[in-house]
């Protein structure tokens, strides 16, 4: 499970690795989802259904980076490329026209 140091910045690699334990279904990993309950991050049948700023919030409460900078990071990365090694990717789950609002799911590939 990532253990994100309080002085370091959130890193795409924390989001990997936060998204693989999820699909490994790491204890703490479902703990830091339960805890967030209600802010548009949660574990459903058809797997980890999230808006960008509720995993923002989740993977880095400390606010070491920037939200527009978090979004742009993601943005910027080869996650999906990456989640591929799981059988897993990221997908538009509900679109509300923006990006912010939007829900995302991490699921594994059928």
């Amino acid at each position: 499970m990532m253990q994100q140091m309080a002085d370091n910045p959130l890193a795409i690699d924390d989001v990997r690795d936060f998204f693989a334990a999820v699909l490994a279904r790491d204890a703490a990993a479902l703990q830091r989802i339960e805890a967030s309950a209600g802010d548009c991050l949660e574990l459903r049948s058809e797997g980890l259904v999230f808006s960008l700023p509720a995993l923002h919030a989740a993977l880095d409460p400390g606010q070491t980076l920037a939200y527009r900078d978090f979004r742009k990071l993601l943005y910027a990365s080869t996650l999906n490329q990456e989640l591929s090694a799981f059988d897993a990717e990221v997908t538009l789950f509900r679109s509300s026209g923006k990006t912010d609002t939007s829900l995302y799911c991490l699921r594994q590939r059928l």
